[in-house]
């Protein structure tokens, strides 16, 4: 008998997936430095947001180890004693932020592996292209507190999760290549038409969760505002993540799949929404 799978969108990439009593977490991210901080002084995890934010977890998949998708894994791995995977830039950032190594797996593209109730797949992800965050190997001797630029990114994954009778895709490439079937799709919501239609081409889900398209740099104790979308050609060269839009533009592209804008931290079951 199929499972109930139960979600909470974190915010920001961030992904709670509950089946029975067995919970595995993606990129949880809920400290949210300033934009300041960007460029200027040294980033401290705050444990009083991480331990409200999740306060159980037994697996945490970590995409890629910018700040904003590693940056609260310690805390998350020392308040609830959950086992964490990434590449090995995610693997280091974890033993020098004090994770004990025994809770530390390093994985990567081609990997599949049971975590409980999950079977994990590892895809490949290409990320966007940010200016002097570019990928490469870590700094030598880096001390906690780190700033932003420490954390910095060498593999970046997608994954396939299976549970419940149900094939969950965690997209967090900026190409659409090479993507696998799926009932649900995360991805984030502020690409072009192409990038949909070839994704949603191969995917085909059953009901589409938009995911990182947020304020980064804004705290939660104010409200949710969309990020800014990648520059482009034309005027204005800069605009804000539109969902609406984004909802359009998905009933356009393949009609038959769902759009469902999941409200922070609030735990949803699937079979509800679908």
């Amino acid at each position: 008998m199929d499972q109930a799978v139960r979600f909470r969108w974190l915010g920001i990439a961030g992904i709670e997936l509950r089946a029975s009593d067995q919970i595995l977490v993606i990129d949880p991210f809920v400290t949210r430095p300033s934009f300041r901080h960007m460029w200027l002084g040294r980033v401290r995890s705050n444990s009083a947001l991480v331990t409200a934010a999740v306060p159980q977890c037994d697996f945490v998949l970590v995409t890629h180890a910018h700040h904003d998708h590693i940056m609260d894994v310690p805390g998350v791995i020392q308040q609830t004693g959950a086992m964490a995977f990434g590449s090995p830039n995610t693997c280091r950032l974890l033993t020098i932020l004090g994770v004990p190594e025994e809770r530390i797996h390093k994985i990567k593209v081609g990997d599949r592996f049971p975590l409980g109730h999950f079977q994990v797949e590892v895809l490949p992800a290409e990320h966007l292209k940010v200016p002097g965050f570019s990928p490469g190997p870590l700094l030598p001797r880096l001390q906690p507190p780190l700033r932003i630029r420490d954390y910095r990114i060498d593999t970046c994954f997608s994954f396939l999760i299976e549970v419940g009778g149900q094939r969950w895709l965690d997209w967090s490439s900026a190409c659409s290549e090479p993507a696998l079937p799926a009932d649900v799709l995360w991805v984030a919501p502020g690409a072009n038409a192409a990038y949909y239609e070839a994704l949603l081409t191969v995917v085909q889900p059953r009901i589409i969760l938009p995911i990182h398209w947020d304020d980064l740099f804004r705290p939660l104790s104010k409200p949710v505002r969309p990020y800014w979308k990648t520059p482009r050609l034309g005027f204005p060269p800069l605009k804000r993540v539109d969902l609406t839009e984004f909802r359009h533009m998905i009933k356009q592209i393949a009609p038959e799949a769902k759009v469902f804008i999941p409200e922070m931290f609030h735990r949803y079951d699937l079979s509800e929404c679908l």
